[in-house]
């Protein structure tokens, strides 16, 4: 174990020591202010370390398992007495060695320091009505033909009387092109343009975009977007050529689990409401970075967004008090989104066209053979509730 209080200067006069519960942090900037050492406990350490093994180097995407680390775990800091070393290296009692740099370390605690964390509030829950949301028993709603939604206004009506019902929607289709996905997007309201562009490919390839999305690998369930201060309420795919072997969307409701947690661990409930976690994304040219809970409501009082995405959340420090609640109830999230049971598995052939609620329905994929090729594109969320009063 290290020792009491080892100490490093580094740049602006920064302080990093390691204590028997961590790290603690006096950014450079901070030297002078009351209250300017940050405790950085050796769990947060080990969930964001920023190694390969840690962070992908190509998408800067998380790659730690937030959920099978240790919680008391406990390491010893290799190289801190190096000055001129932009970077440290923790080794842990199980042989696994991670890095971290000082200007991440740095950057975090002046984040912290920032924040008002005596002005954190929480209300009590309160969920929406006249939804069907679902579980261990997931819905099979009825599947409307691509081109009857597309002409007919009743089709419409009924289509998006589904998709508010169960928070998403499942249309057959003969064939499937970016034609297919502008006439739908213009059906619905308009296309929202993101970094990702309008209509969007989606295939195993990096080179447009540094993101898991285009990849081949299993993705776990998440909402799009946890980066954007107003994420996209609604997401849509077009399918124009299936996977040789698995590629199935994977399909969970978010409210069903806000459901779950308020009403038999309502204490995982309101930290969830109320600690705000930050997104972030980060490729050549963009850094995008939004923060708000994992449940936010409206102004009303009513859970009207659920936001989860570990692989796209950014480091960011909480108080002692808050920091294992904090890690308790997300983790207790992450153990309700994982389970088979409450994942439904959408196989699309070509023509097809999933849509859902980014707001309430985590989506995910399995790994894939084969070149998968689907289109899609954001909606707005305003935009569906406008064309359904207008139907109305």
């Amino acid at each position: 174990m290290p020792t009491r209080h080892q100490k490093v200067e580094g740049e602006g006069a920064a302080l990093i020591r390691a204590n028997q519960n961590g790290l603690e942090v006096q950014p450079g900037s901070a030297l002078n202010t009351q209250q300017a050492t940050v405790s950085i406990s050796w769990f947060w350490l080990r969930d964001h370390a920023e190694d390969e093994a840690g962070r992908d180097p190509v998408t800067m995407q998380r790659r730690v398992d937030t959920f099978s680390i240790e919680p008391n775990c406990r390491g010893t800091v290799v190289g801190l007495d190096n000055k001129d070393n932009p970077t440290l290296d923790i080794q842990w009692e199980d042989g696994v060695c991670t890095t971290h740099s000082r200007a991440g370390l740095y950057q975090v605690a002046e984040h912290f320091l920032a924040t008002e964390w005596s002005r954190l509030a929480w209300s009590e829950p309160a969920l929406p009505s006249g939804i069907t949301m679902w579980a261990d028993a997931p819905p099979e709603p009825a599947k409307l033909a691509v081109e009857d939604l597309l002409n007919d206004d009743d089709a419409l009506a009924a289509g998006l009387a589904t998709l508010n019902g169960y928070g998403y929607l499942v249309l057959d289709g003969d064939k499937g092109s970016k034609d297919t996905a502008i006439r739908f997007a213009q059906r619905m309201g308009y296309v929202r343009h993101t970094i990702f562009g309008g209509i969007w490919d989606l295939a195993a390839d990096l080179t447009e975009h540094s993101d898991t999305a285009y990849t081949d690998i299993f993705l776990g369930c998440h909402t799009d977007a946890t980066y954007s201060n107003d994420a996209p309420g609604y997401q849509y795919f077009v399918c124009v050529q299936p996977a040789t072997q698995g590629g199935e969307s994977l399909l969970l409701d978010g409210f069903a689990i806000a459901a779950e947690l308020a009403e038999s661990e309502p204490h995982f409930y309101r930290d969830l409401a109320s600690i705000p976690v930050i997104g972030r994304y980060i490729e050549p040219g963009v850094h995008l970075e939004a923060e708000r809970p994992v449940f936010r409501s409206g102004p009303r009082g009513v859970l009207s967004q659920v936001s989860f995405n570990n692989y796209d959340r950014a480091p960011f420090l909480l108080p002692s008090e808050l920091e294992p609640r904090f890690y308790a109830a997300y983790t207790r999230f992450a153990e309700l989104a994982n389970d088979p049971k409450r994942r439904i598995e959408v196989s699309l052939s070509e023509g097809d066209i999933l849509v859902f609620n980014n707001w309430r329905v985590l989506h995910g994929r399995n790994s894939f053979v084969g070149p998968r090729h689907y289109v899609g594109a954001y909606l707005n969320h305003e935009d569906i509730e406008s064309k359904k009063r207008i139907l109305a």
